[in-house]
């Protein structure tokens, strides 16, 4: 009898590390699902900062596009007054030179002849 009580005393040491190896499961297995839950939040907030440094990027090309057309505008604006200005200044007429010939009669001598 005393090999069965030893074999029993075996089967409830088993018995109890088996136990332990399940609640020690158990745990692992919420943690797991701990994990899986923080790695698909982690996951779908990777994706909105994804989309949402895409959002920026495309404002930001928006509004260099916009100072550049403005620049542009304003450099197109500014030649064709100056091309403008130049046409009026090239088109007037030239100024025209006028001659005056001036006679002078000559002196009459003052002596009293006549």
């Amino acid at each position: 009898m005393a090999g069965l009580a030893q074999c029993q005393r075996e089967a409830e040491e088993v018995t109890e590390l088996m136990k332990q190896n399940f609640a020690r499961a158990l745990e692992r297995d919420g943690r797991l699902s701990d994990l899986d839950t923080r790695a698909q939040e982690l996951c779908a907030m990777g994706k909105a900062f994804t989309r949402s440094t895409r959002a920026v990027a495309q404002q930001q090309r928006r509004g260099h596009r916009r100072w550049r057309l403005a620049a542009i505008g304003l450099i197109a604006a500014f030649l064709l007054l100056l091309a403008l200005g130049l046409a009026i200044w090239l088109s007037r007429p030239a100024p025209t030179i006028v001659t005056l010939t001036v006679t002078v009669p000559p002196p009459t001598p003052s002596g009293g002849g006549e």
